[in-house]
């Protein structure tokens, strides 16, 4: 994790106002007494927890006695209050150079060089000799989080709990400590965590944003809600809470509640990457590409390394035609996340573009091999094959983009036989990284007696870690053992019920033989994310098969209304829902135009065929659009069952 990325909750309460109020070595006010009004009314408005007064009454009194090293330090720490790594370190150079203590300065200098992004240095001062023990506790807690930004897990474990020894009713360092739990996975730890900052500190804003946070990823995004409105009705401006809560609100389609914070965030702090990148993501969900290029400007290379920031470039490269930039990024994004579907189909499509189709075959062969593949992967699939001269595997992925169903979610075929991965997972069968990754590889080499047993040991060893038990529950599904599956993706949702949870949670109790308990798990996770379009298509399916036909058009409208137009399975499920809510005319315009995307479907043909059928009466282009469907389809009862029923009824000839 990188430094600049960390989220320090600098916690400042009484004890740090009195000991901003002590003099620094005797140091006092120099030739302007009326800067030490201003300071004490700077401590007073932090001590009720607003940063933004004390900085402009702090600036007042620099200006009133420059040479004053009391009034730098305490803007020090006020800075930090506000995340200004930089300009805090500026005001403690300069205290220092006046003749403020290096010693006594340490913990402030350690936490303003790791909002600067240099854990390193930061590490040095926080672990220097002389940190008075007044402040030990403070300076263990960022150097546990300067360990962290150093990937040091285990000595960065060791830190916070120094600090905890110091200072146990700290509130900044357990808010810091569930942080420190979230990043290595071990949620139920994170929980307890955040408990014990909220008991301590229940009316601090870092407090009370963490616990949205974990309500957001653990129940969603609309529990959250109430606990972001409580950290801003105590400091309306606190920007962590404000960002959060604007990416919740993305998150559940709210973009106009989003746009207006994400404004509030930028009037408070003009240089806000966050805010300006949900803009960019905002404007590019509602196709203003030019605006989504513009808000990216905005963000500049501050969020370069983040996988979101990567996905956005590639996508806004590939719109404007710029296929060998798509790729350059989009690939860059595949070697991190070798498992992210998205990134790895629209690096294909671009390796495609720039006419590298055997590469592109490379990362589109195990996507459009899974037996869930969607229709668009297997058709530029076999475009990428065709352009390779492999006429007969094109025909053949072709066949298959005009099968009827689409199977259960699978895994990725890939087969990376990585030593390096090998070896960092056999090192230890416990740590949760390289061995979840090792468990997909051994479930995608068809090893899964393997990988049961090396995802038992891991979700032993990681009890509170959602994604080991997710790890788990995949391989007891590969196996077949469906309910025992269901139990460990029922674990991680009581930890973090995401998206791909709650479909894992789904599909494994329906395998199960348990639809009742697939339907709740998706409806508990629709309640709190109304415009998931994967949970809406699997939920539609669900309600079509128990002919609850209303329910299942909401929930197909809601898909319709996140992607468009341009999906012939969308609109053909959309055809089947109106025609079973008695709408047939406006069942046959979706599947009209369900058709005219897809003619070559026996799906799309069935669907305009029938409800020609049932619009206009017997008719002879109803009868041959279901004999040119059962053509595609011969072994599809429910297609043979319509052309039976539409030829019988054609006027007998005389």
């Amino acid at each position: 994790m990188k430094a600049k990325r960390l989220a320090l909750s600098l916690s400042i309460g009484l004890a740090a106002t009195a000991a901003l109020v002590a003099p620094i070595h005797g140091l006092s006010a120099g030739s302007r007494d009326d800067a030490r009004p201003m300071l004490e009314r700077a401590l007073a408005a932090l001590d009720k927890g607003d940063p933004r007064a004390a900085r402009v009454e702090l600036m007042n009194a620099i200006r009133a006695d420059p040479n004053w090293a009391t009034a730098r330090v305490a803007q020090a720490r006020v800075l930090l209050a506000l995340g200004d790594g930089l300009g805090a370190k500026g005001q403690l150079d300069r205290a220092r150079a006046l003749g403020a203590s290096s010693a006594t300065t340490r913990h402030l200098m350690a936490h303003a060089l790791l909002l600067s992004g240099d854990p390193v240095l930061a590490l040095t001062e926080a672990q220097a000799a002389d940190v008075p023990a007044a402040y030990a506790a403070y300076a263990a807690r960022i150097a546990g989080c300067a360990l962290q930004a150093q990937d040091k897990a285990a000595e960065a474990l060791a830190a916070f709990d120094r600090s905890l020894e110091l200072a146990p009713k700290d509130a900044a360092t357990w808010i810091d400590l569930s942080r420190f739990r979230i990043a290595t996975g071990d949620r139920a730890n994170a929980l307890i965590a955040s408990d014990r900052a909220i008991a301590l500190a229940p009316r601090n804003p870092a407090a009370i944003t963490l616990r949205a946070e974990l309500i957001r990823d653990q129940y969603g995004p609309a529990a959250a809600i109430p606990w972001f409105d409580q950290a801003l009705a105590i400091d309306a401006n606190y920007l962590p809470a404000l960002t959060e809560y604007a990416a919740t609100l993305a998150d559940m389609g709210q973009a106009q509640r989003m746009l207006s914070l994400t404004r509030r965030i930028i009037a408070l702090d003009g240089n806000n990457s966050r805010a300006f990148f949900m803009q960019a993501v905002m404007a590019a969900r509602a196709g203003d590409m030019n605006l989504s290029r513009r808000m990216l400007a905005k963000v500049g290379d501050r969020l370069d390394g983040q996988p979101a920031t990567m996905l956005l470039r590639g996508i806004l490269h590939l719109e404007s035609g710029n296929a060998q930039l798509a790729s350059d990024q989009l690939g860059a994004l595949v070697d991190l996340q070798p498992f992210n579907f998205q990134a790895r189909l629209l690096y294909g499509r671009a390796l495609f573009e720039v006419g590298q189709p055997a590469e592109a075959d490379a990362i589109l062969g195990p996507l459009a091999a899974r037996t869930d593949a969607d229709t668009y992967t297997v058709l530029l699939a076999a475009r990428v094959r065709e352009a390779r001269g492999d006429k007969v595997a094109a025909e053949a992925l072709l066949a298959r983009a005009t099968r009827p169903d689409r199977e259960q979610p699978s895994l990725l075929p890939l087969d990376p036989d990585i030593p390096a991965l090998s070896a960092l997972a056999n090192a230890d069968p416990r740590v949760a990284g390289p061995n979840i990754s090792y468990v997909r590889v051994l479930l995608a080499k068809g090893d899964t007696n393997t990988a049961i047993a090396r995802a038992t040991i891991l979700r032993n060893a990681n009890r509170g870690a959602p994604e080991a038990h997710v790890a788990l529950g995949d391989a007891l599904a590969q196996a077949g053992r469906w309910d025992q599956a269901a139990q460990s993706y029922g674990t991680a949702a009581d930890l973090k019920y995401t998206g791909d949870v709650a479909l894992r949670l789904a599909m494994a109790w329906n395998r199960a033989g348990e639809p009742a308990r697939a339907e709740q798990a998706l409806s508990l996770y629709l309640s709190q994310n109304p415009n998931s379009v994967d949970a809406n298509r699997l939920a539609a399916t669900a309600w079509m098969r128990a002919n609850d036909w209303k329910r299942a058009a909401i929930a197909l409208e809601a898909v319709r209304a996140r992607i468009g137009n341009n999906d012939a399975y969308l609109l053909t499920d959309l055809a089947w829902a109106n025609l079973g809510q008695g709408d047939a005319p406006r069942a046959l315009t979706y599947a009209a135009h369900a058709y005219r995307l897809f003619p070559s479907g026996p799906v799309t043909t069935d669907a305009y065929g029938w409800l020609l059928y049932k619009v206009r009466g017997p008719n002879r282009a109803s009868v041959d659009l279901l004999e040119k469907a059962v053509a595609l389809a011969p072994g599809n009862a429910l297609l043979r069952g319509h052309l039976r029923t539409a030829q019988a009824a054609l006027p007998k000839k005389s």
